[in-house]
């Protein structure tokens, strides 16, 4: 299967190369990041273990448990690891599907670049720009859906990519199987199913592609993209009656300062994929993007490679409804950024000059932070790490082409460094910055879990999922142990209207829907005692007289 995936494909078997030194890299950095605790630091890690478990450890256990929200794909996954309370608490093997799909990615990028460039040193350059984002080399650490979403994503374009040189005899159901499953993984999957549409009807319009088959090839794109997609959700409609479109159009009831602001939202997410893949290689990426529109003899061919940029629009749009969309999302820019900038790299052109502007953008930035500094509250142009050592690097890697040539290789270097010790302050591994973002409320869930563990009685813990899955995962205890609004929530409604027959304990956090249950209902100071009392957090406990008077009437 492995060989199916990642041929040679030309190159000397560079693809496999890539591949091979993709899975050392990532097991180092896994093995780095798991020795000190931090692949399941991250709340959607714990999130979507605990949405996998779920399925067999809940009061209501079943495939509903996935939610209304949730894709189910990387939790059917995760299923067969969680099962075992060791895979479940540590998330080893959960993980290494991570590693094993960064690896993959790379190897993908390789083989597109390779594929739309013909130039070894263009896919070289492109891969080893993923493989060595400091963002990405954490997140394929963690049991996240966003290298495994990578991976699909890039199969499908790899597959599409071949088809279209093919003599179309046959129908793209390779490419339309892994867009299928990138849908079923993240919702950006949909945006790159109607991309791949919109192309293949793009094909048959101007004949490149004999049109009825163009329409053949769309026709079973979306039927194979629509059948586990509406087995899924019809399935949630059904069992829970709600999905989550119907959330989506229901609009935010606190929106973000983005909402209905379309150049604020493409501003944001410009600002976040700078963040994510930094300002060096982006702006050398942008350059791809006009080689490409400019080389007008091999747009056709190439063309496919725009949907590189699909998650954007999916980003865009989330900030323009107004809601506060992750900078991890924009993970799934760094292959665009990594295949476009391979494509600049083509160019001898672009390699001769790029490094001298480069390093004239490096030179100039501490320059541009002391002038804007009263102007800049915000602190987004402010000095990081390579702000001085950059300049002296990228100097002393100017002289050495100008003597022995090599523009490639140092621009490369040159990139990486960049990526290594940033510029600016912003660019400084930001995912591990939005990983501990939490950090502030951790002391407040210590005292939750810790009187917990110390005095829990067996008595059902009503909670609000949505905002206290990392404290249910965190807490030690089967989740068959709280009552909680997600995956059919019968139990949840009888405990939201009277507690008291219900649930033993009550957690909430402020502004949560617990909280807003413990406001409305009179009763709960006479029948619950408060053990914990926060800032931010309240642990609720049911007297002991009324215990006895309600469970023994």
């Amino acid at each position: 299967m492995l060989r199916k995936l990642i041929p040679g494909s030309g190159g000397g078997g560079m693809p496999r190369y890539v591949f091979l030194a993709g899975l050392a890299v990532g097991a180092l950095f896994f093995a780095y990041y798991y020795s000190r605790g931090l692949t399941v630091s991250h709340y959607d890690a714990k999130a979507h273990l605990l949405v996998a478990r779920r399925i067999v450890d809940a009061l209501e256990p079943g495939y509903a448990q996935m939610g209304a929200q949730w894709l189910p794909l990387i939790h059917l996954l995760y299923l067969p690891f969680v099962l075992f309370d060791a895979q479940y608490r540590s998330g080893l093997l959960p993980s290494l599907i991570s590693v094993f799909c960064f690896a993959l990615s790379g190897a993908l990028v390789c083989r597109i670049s390779l594929r739309v460039t013909g130039s070894g040193t263009a896919a070289l350059f492109s891969a080893a720009l993923l493989v060595a984002n400091p963002n990405l080399l954490y997140l394929q650490s963690c049991p996240l859906t966003e290298p495994v979403f990578m991976a699909l994503f890039l199969l499908a374009l790899d597959r599409l990519l071949e088809w279209r040189a093919s003599d179309h005899s046959r129908l793209p159901w390779a490419a339309a199987a892994w867009t299928a499953l990138a849908g079923v993984c993240r919702y950006e999957g949909w945006g790159l199913i109607l991309g791949i549409v919109a192309l293949l009807l793009a094909d048959g319009w101007t004949h490149r592609i004999p049109r009825p088959r163009a329409l053949r090839a769309a026709a079973v794109s979306l039927a194979v993209f629509a059948l586990p997609a509406l087995a899924h959700f019809g399935y949630i409609f059904l069992r829970l009656g709600d999905v989550f479109f119907n959330r989506v159009a229901a609009g935010n009831p606190n929106p973000y300062l983005t909402h209905g602001r379309p150049f604020l939202s493409l501003l944001y997410h410009l600002a976040e994929v700078e963040q994510m893949a930094t300002l060096l290689s982006l702006l050398l990426a942008g350059v791809g993007v006009l080689v490409l529109v400019r080389d007008r003899s091999r747009l056709w061919e190439r063309a496919p490679l725009l949907l590189l940029w699909v998650p954007s629009l999916i980003n865009i749009a989330a900030l323009y409804w107004g809601h506060v969309y992750r900078l991890r999302y924009s993970v799934l820019l760094l292959p665009a950024v990594a295949v476009f900038a391979g494509l600049a790299v083509r160019s001898e052109r672009v390699r001769i000059l790029a490094l001298p502007l480069l390093l004239l953008l490096v030179a100039l930035l501490p320059w541009v932070s002391w002038i804007t500094y009263l102007q800049d509250p915000a602190g987004m142009l402010t000095p990081g790490p390579g702000a001085v050592a950059l300049p002296v690097l990228g100097l002393v890697l100017y002289a050495v082409v100008r003597v022995r040539g090599g523009h490639a290789a140092a621009l490369l270097l040159l990139l990486v460094a960049g990526m290594a010790v940033p510029p600016l302050e912003r660019e400084t591994l930001p995912m591990m910055s939005e990983t501990l973002e939490h950090t502030f409320i951790e002391p407040e869930r210590e005292e939750v879990l810790g009187h917990l563990r110390r005095h829990y009685d067996g008595g059902k813990i009503l909670v609000d999922m949505g905002r206290q899955a990392p404290l249910v995962y965190d807490s030690g205890l089967r989740v068959s142990e709280f009552v909680f609004n997600e995956g059919g929530g019968a139990r949840w409604h009888r405990a939201a209207l009277d507690p008291v027959r219900e649930v033993g304990w009550l957690c909430s956090e402020k502004g949560d829907h617990v909280w807003e249950r413990i406001m409305m209902d009179p009763r709960i100071p006479d029948h619950y005692t408060v053990v914990v009392d926060t800032e931010h957090l309240a642990l609720y406990r049911l007297k002991l007289r009324t215990n006895k008077v309600e469970r023994h009437p």
